[in-house]
């Protein structure tokens, strides 16, 4: 299926490994060209290269951590500079401090809501002025399916992500009629650094291996697999085609079947 995206421009946050490489490397599989920014300059120049080269698509990046409020004028004018257009925003982040309700501290709450919540804010209000300009201008949010399940130990991603699904409602409503849809990624147990630090945690929290929890992890999942970056990166690049223009403000579940929830 042609996609229709060929041409088109994408910013792709913590793009460098993981699940934000994996969206970028499905939007360079339909001819997308991108700005790929993350904290670490060695691995977005081999990431670059090795997307560029196995795609054909021009491929640019910008040190520049997520976390960080400050980064997010200088990743637009680089955007602006490159590209000149931007058709897809990919908010991407790493996520919160793991841990429960009793060991938090007030500077941690804040910095949990900064980054899942005023970042993607921020970063839509400094890249409105490029994307009223799309003619198929689309944002993703990744978030995680504790937007709809809560995961022990992960207490301010219990909190926050399901603020960003509420976040993501709002901004499909409010910008459906200058044609930009909305929506958030909600990974269950992806393979990446992050999961495997989550197991790492459980592992020595409840005195067993990190081997053991990951296969109890594994028994959970209906379909027999944890996730990979790919699986979400297909759903965003179709999400993107003018074949999903009637699909907006909706948080999409990509977990194997493990949420049991309705």
């Amino acid at each position: 299926m042609d996609l229709q995206l060929n041409g088109h421009v994408a910013l792709v946050q913590g793009a460098s490994k993981g699940i934000g490489r994996g969206i970028a490397e499905s939007l360079a599989a339909e001819g997308v060209q991108l700005l790929l920014t993350g904290r670490t300059e060695s691995a977005l120049q081999q990431t670059a290269r090795e997307i560029a080269g196995r795609y054909g698509v021009r491929v640019e990046f910008c040190v520049a951590d997520s976390a960080q409020l400050g980064s997010i004028p200088t990743v637009m004018e680089r955007v602006r500079e490159a590209f000149g257009r931007l058709d897809i925003l990919v908010c991407n982040s790493g996520g919160p401090k793991p841990g429960e309700f009793d060991v938090l501290t007030p500077a941690d709450w804040a910095a949990a809501a900064e980054l899942l919540l005023t970042g993607p804010v921020e970063l839509l209000k400094a890249g409105l002025p490029l994307l009223e300009k799309s003619p198929a201008p689309r944002m993703f949010i990744v978030t995680s399916s504790t937007t709809v399940e809560p995961a022990p130990g992960l207490t301010l991603s219990n909190v926050m992500r399901p603020g960003v699904v509420g976040l993501v409602k709002n901004l499909a409503q409010f910008y459906a009629r200058m044609g930009l849809r909305v929506h958030s990624l909600a990974p269950g147990r992806v393979e990446t650094d992050r999961l495997a630090a989550v197991f790492t945690a459980q592992a020595a929290k409840r005195g067993i291996s990190k081997e053991a929890v990951a296969e109890q992890a594994l028994a959970s999942i209906p379909v027999g697999r944890f996730g990979k970056p790919a699986d979400l990166g297909s759903l965003a690049a179709f999400l993107s085609s003018p074949q999903a223009d009637y699909l907006t403000g909706q948080n999409w579940l990509v977990d194997g079947g493990f949420v049991k929830g309705l």
